[in-house]
């Protein structure tokens, strides 16, 4: 095994990408299951099936947990673990809510900054939009649909 760097652990505690690993098959878990991806979605984090590049955490079903899964998902699992990325239990939601807290935050703050952008009239480089005056960038836009 090669040894990881602090900066794969950096770069891949920065990510938005959650690995979810497993098939879940009790009632529990697939409705556990499709809440937490529906929350990942919501708080900007993106849901993958593959370890692909820099994973977040893993979140597994409890059956994977107690060993009952694919050879796929056994190397993915050992994977995240080699790379020190957190495996959690699609059941305990309060450690997914503290792993994930930082990138979410985040995620928050860049919105704001780009709701507040938006609003004083500013573009991302800081500049003014070209034409519009103030009143123009509040106004709401009117969208006009003509059915078929």
């Amino acid at each position: 095994m090669s040894n990881i760097s602090s900066i794969e652990v950096a770069r891949a505690r920065r990510s938005h990408r959650v690995l979810f690993i497993g098939n879940p098959t009790r009632y529990n878990d697939v409705s556990r299951w499709a809440m937490v991806r529906q929350w990942a979605v919501i708080h900007g984090l993106e849901p993958i099936s593959e370890f692909e590049g820099d994973v977040l955490c893993v979140i597994v079903t409890e059956d994977v947990l107690d060993g009952v899964c694919s050879p796929t998902d056994l190397i993915a699992i050992r994977q995240a673990e080699a790379l020190g990325v957190p495996c959690i239990s699609v059941i305990d939601t309060t450690q997914i809510w503290q792993v994930t807290a930082r990138v979410r935050a985040r995620i928050s703050q860049s919105r704001t900054a780009e709701t507040q952008m938006t609003r004083s009239g500013t573009t991302r480089s800081g500049t003014a939009r070209a034409g519009m005056t103030e009143s123009a960038v509040d106004a709401p836009a009117v969208v006009l649909y003509y059915g078929v």
